[in-house]
């Protein structure tokens, strides 16, 4: 194995060659760089000639005190400034593995900035020593090679080799700013008087329409996102009306900052979940937030049930 990783990166220098060649690009200077770097002018001379020597290419014109990259030089500046800016943001990302009681729990941006953010201090109020890393990169949710502990998901049916909590069931409805839309709209037909405003979930305002049972032309004009959170801001400038997950925006509605300009709801026929493993939930602080979750969801199956 470590001879197969050396064949191919075996082109690579030692990494002090190339933090001491940045240095010496950026200041122009091999002096100026070993005081950045803490060494001595003479050890950064000769690195840099190790480093041409196993590069096979003069990467500095030497001029008195100072030093001025050839062509080759400045080509390889580029690249090596790109990778230690990717390995130093590596290690910044890895913050949260050092910290005691982290739990990365994995979200759609859409629900984590319209239902889980409004609920952290709650969860940080009932958990305090849980540290909370949200992620919302979008990634595939995969236990074994990601860093996750708790994933929320929208589907129709989970794995049951996973644990999961059926959150609430997923119910699209029209929502709108009360400045585009003043005053509640009696018929479903009448949102084709304003802008729609589209995003890249799987129903869109054909099933809306469809299902509410109106016959329309081409819906296709207006906003486009491939970000359902982007969307609903639009819709809460004023941009046109969007379809949003019920849940997600219970507090905009609440707020006024949004309102249900037409009653109509679509059943998606999806559940979102909250979605681990028996592995992840070995760890105390995962299981804190699991239950955390858990008694939301029983709470909000209790208010459906006594409407």
């Amino acid at each position: 194995m470590n001879g197969i990783h050396m064949r191919r990166f075996r082109n690579i220098p030692p990494l002090q060659y190339l933090m001491g060649f940045e240095a010496a690009a950026r200041l122009e200077s091999f002096s100026k760089a070993a005081n950045e770097l803490g060494l001595s002018q003479s050890a950064i001379s000769h690195e840099m000639r190790l480093l041409e020597e196993r590069v096979g290419q003069l990467l500095f014109i030497r001029q008195g005190r100072s030093v001025r990259l050839t062509d080759a030089g400045r080509d390889y500046q580029r690249s090596v400034g790109l990778s230690l800016e990717n390995l130093e943001a590596g290690y910044r990302r890895l913050e949260p593995y050092r910290k005691s009681g982290s739990v990365v729990i994995y979200a759609p941006q859409d629900f984590a900035a319209r239902w889980l953010l409004p609920r952290l201090h709650d969860l940080r109020k009932e958990n305090p020593s849980c540290e909370p890393w949200i992620d919302t990169s979008g990634a595939a949710i995969d236990f074994e090679n990601r860093e996750i502990s708790i994933a929320i998901m929208r589907a129709r049916e989970i794995d049951p080799a996973f644990k999961s909590i059926a959150l609430f069931e997923d119910k699209l409805v029209a929502v709108a700013s009360p400045i585009l839309v003043p005053r509640k709209l009696k018929k479903p037909a009448e949102l084709l008087f304003y802008p729609l405003i589209h995003d890249e979930r799987t129903e869109g305002w054909s099933d809306w329409f469809t299902s509410a049972g109106v016959e329309t032309a081409d819906i296709s004009a207006g906003l486009d996102f491939s970000d359902s959170d982007l969307a609903l801001q639009a819709a809460e400038r004023g941009l046109g009306i969007a379809l949003v997950s019920l849940p997600l925006i219970q507090s905009s509605l609440i707020q006024s900052a949004l309102i249900q300009p037409q009653a109509h709801v679509l059943q998606t026929g999806h559940t979102w979940y909250a979605v681990s493993t028996a592995k992840e939930l070995n760890d105390p602080i995962t299981q804190q937030v699991w239950n955390w979750l858990s008694a939301l969801a029983t709470n909000a199956k209790s208010e459906v049930s006594s409407k």
